[in-house]
């Protein structure tokens, strides 16, 4: 669940980031790799307007779980895209939010190796979809998508629509629903 950030543990995480992304640009920039540094710089800004898009959606709890997630340092690495333009998912909060934290936790305690881990949340505002894409070694995958399957149906606003596992790929899509 989400942790609860003074406003200095805010600052401090953002000027962070935001000095490390700095550093790679000047370091670029020093050694003569003007492109690779446009190239941080335009990511920079993507992962600016993405972050704007996921505070959007209207779920101030959600959104804040997932600016701040990977601050944590977590096997599994967390990621929110909103496909278009932002939504109003403010009805599904609270269940979005569990949702994300229960399959966060499954995922983190269900990889296996020592590889970077990735876990995508893509809002798909026009028709209230939700997909949740996990890149990783998983130990014992018939029984981490079972298991992702039940934590789906406990939440009754929400429909699987789509679920495939595969060896370095979970899929999981929803639908929501009043």
């Amino acid at each position: 669940m989400p942790k609860n950030w003074t406003t200095v543990d805010l600052l401090r995480h953002a000027r962070h980031d935001w000095l490390n992304q700095l550093q790679l640009i000047k370091a670029n920039l020093s050694l003569d790799r003007t492109e690779r540094a446009k190239e941080i710089m335009n990511e920079v800004i993507e992962l600016s307007r993405e972050e704007s898009r996921i505070s959007n959606l209207k779920t101030p709890n959600l959104a804040e779980y997932l600016l701040t997630y990977n601050w944590l340092k977590h096997p599994v690495k967390l990621f929110g895209k909103v496909k278009g333009e932002s939504g109003d998912f403010s009805l599904y909060e609270e269940d979005l939010l569990h949702l994300t934290d229960e399959l966060c936790e499954l995922l983190n305690n269900s990889i296996s190796g020592y590889e970077e881990c990735s876990l995508v949340m893509t809002f798909v505002p026009e028709n209230l979809h939700v997909c949740f894409d996990f890149h990783g070694q998983l130990s014992e995958k018939e029984l981490v998508h079972n298991k992702v399957k039940n934590i789906f149906s406990t939440h009754k606003s929400m429909k699987v629509i789509e679920s495939y596992i595969h060896d370095n790929e979970c899929y999981f899509e929803i639908r929501l629903s009043s």
